[in-house]
């Protein structure tokens, strides 16, 4: 989140210069694909140990 609001304050500061802006822009949206998958991954994995957990109450 913090490289993708470096990178948005980049931007800002590079608005005259086309091909800066649009190297940034590249970078910027690569960095929320990035961080939405590791969302994504961090949703599945707290489901996953939730389930776990249950199963074992579940046992005992």
């Amino acid at each position: 989140e913090q490289k993708i609001a470096d990178t948005e304050q980049a931007i800002t500061l590079a608005a005259t210069d086309y091909a800066k802006l649009n190297e940034l822009m590249a970078e910027k949206e690569a960095l929320e694909k990035s961080l939405e998958e590791k969302m994504d991954r961090w949703v599945y994995l707290n489901d996953l140990a939730e389930k776990i957990e249950a199963a074992k109450e579940n046992k005992s």
